[in-house]
């Protein structure tokens, strides 16, 4: 049994959720959560409490007690961004796993919204159908909103905004004592958050669709009394619920829906912020839908161990897609990038005996020759350092912290420029991520030399280490490449430092 078992659990602002996977036979046999209050601490002082850290001790022992009945030892433990906000969330994390013996794992915003998008992707009957017409996936978890956008059952781009229903409570529970409407205050500021956030999302036409999952559906399907697994309304049903709720007090909420007292002060901002939403985009069709962000941790395992790459290859997909969403929003000169990044992967894959990285290594490496040049927008002097203070300062799907960091430099250091200050900015990094930044910025340093006049003129390329010490590049071209020579002579010398392998070009004029 011990082989067979393994388990999935994420500790989010309310819950420590726990699933029980039977890998053998691919299935969920045990799906079950447990309250916390970590939320309450962290989107009001930022600082987790001592009895709060207490409670969820406790809470961990009995999800111990629950691993020991199946006995499992094979567990991956991911705390959530919500967690990690708090200005103390290092040395609670060190106080949790020294106390319960978990080892848990950090997980950043971007990559919780591929897992639900994963979720959906995989369990949500007639996904694909849905999604044929412009549709947005609306996560709402107690402290954001995540929108991811398809066309054509494609994804298109996603987005984060960082107003959840318990957030807005938090926020404005400080003035409730002192305002009468305090409803309508709250319906204003909701609209506020919401102005510029809508303003910011991709014009793409009229939103047909709204699939709304995450945790804090629970509190609409109880509202609506649909538990279904998944359930369908119409705009004029949420807008019924909307204006129902600004006129129903705690006792009835209890009374009548059925709502957790701990629920019952995120009912007016749940509600109030799907229908605000939902209204200003003009949708027609809603989805409500139980999935949640560790349905996609599960179901990633469970793929997984088919061994097809099934689950690898769509987040990957996702991942790109969202880097070029930024190339585009940004306005890179799109046939220069393309041009940089088939080089980069090119020689990524032959030069793989002599970098030793791997194919998470070679992703990150893609996706910073999409984005080194959006630092352009800015200003093209001094390009690369604004290219990293964007990356740093926006989102690509699926990539932990430390990666978006690590793109963000790679990108930076692209230029031979910004050599001057490399070692000293990479202090902070661990030696592993160090050297992978340094090596994959070599290789980038390369591809965009060749092609340093901006306009293609290499038509075929060949790459050969010649006696260990020489990386012999043949290229043909319909014209002469001085410029190219030049840079690469200049960006070249870096590659040199770090492979001890002088980068040549020998070119071949074909008309």
């Amino acid at each position: 049994m011990p082989n067979d078992f393994s388990s999935i659990i994420v500790m989010g602002s309310q819950n420590i959720f726990v699933q029980i996977i039977d890998i053998k036979h691919s299935k969920l046999i045990e799906d079950t959560h447990y309250d916390i209050d970590l939320g309450e601490d962290v989107f009001s002082d930022r600082i987790i409490e001592g009895q709060t850290v207490n409670e969820i001790v406790d809470s961990l022992n009995v999800v111990r007690n629950l691993l020991n009945d199946y006995q499992i030892n094979d567990y991956k433990f991911f705390a959530t961004n919500a967690f990690h906000e708090a200005r103390n969330s290092e040395l609670v994390k060190d106080q949790l796993e020294q106390r319960t013996g978990f080892n848990i794992n950090w997980i950043s915003q971007s990559q919780e919204s591929l897992y639900r998008n994963i979720a959906t992707n995989f369990y949500l009957t007639d996904f694909k159908k849905i999604t044929q017409n412009n549709t947005l996936l609306m996560d709402i978890s107690s402290g954001n909103i995540e929108l991811m956008g398809y066309q054509n059952s494609k994804f298109t781009y996603s987005k984060t905004l960082n107003l959840g229903p318990l957030r807005v409570y938090e926020v404005m529970s400080d003035f409730k004592a002192d305002i009468y409407n305090f409803n309508e205050v709250l319906h204003d500021y909701i609209d506020g958050q919401l102005f510029e956030f809508v303003r910011g999302l991709p014009d793409i036409g009229s939103t047909q669709n709204v699939i709304l999952l995450g945790s804090s559906t629970a509190i609409l399907k109880a509202l609506l009394g649909n538990y279904e697994i998944t359930s369908k309304l119409t705009m004029k049903d949420l807008d019924d619920l909307y204006h129902k709720m600004r006129h129903v007090n705690d006792q009835e909420l209890i009374n009548l829906y059925n709502i957790d007292e701990n629920s019952l002060h995120q009912v007016i901002p749940l509600v109030t912020l799907i229908h605000e939403l939902l209204e200003s985009l003009d949708v027609k069709n809603i989805w409500v839908s139980n999935l949640k962000f560790i349905d996609g941790l599960t179901c990633e395992k469970l793929e997984n161990s088919a061994d097809d790459n099934k689950i690898e290859k769509m987040m990957n997909n996702q991942i790109i897609t969202s880097a070029r969403n930024m190339a585009k929003q940004y306005n890179v000169e799109p046939k220069h990038q393309m041009f940089v990044e088939d080089l980069s992967l090119k020689l990524f894959d032959e030069l793989k005996d002599v970098h030793g990285l791997n194919g998470r290594q070679r992703l990150l490496l893609q996706l910073a020759s999409i984005v080194d040049d959006v630092g352009s927008f800015i200003n093209n002097y001094n390009h690369y350092a604004h290219s990293e203070y964007i990356i740093k300062n926006s989102e690509i799907l699926g990539l932990s912290n430390i990666e978006l960091i690590m793109v963000a430099m790679i990108s930076r250091y692209h230029s031979h420029r910004a050599t001057s200050s490399m070692f000293k900015m990479l202090d902070d990094l661990s030696i592993e991520h160090r050297m992978t930044v340094i090596k994959l910025s070599a290789l980038l340093r390369i591809s965009d030399a060749l092609d340093a006049s901006r306009l293609q003129k290499i038509r075929t390329i060949d790459i050969k280490i010649v006696n260990t010490t020489e990386l012999m590049i043949y290229v043909t071209t319909a014209d002469e490449l001085t410029l190219e020579k030049l840079n690469l002579a200049r960006k070249g010398a870096f590659f040199e430092s770090v492979f001890g392998i002088k980068p040549i070009l020998k070119g071949e004029i074909r008309q």
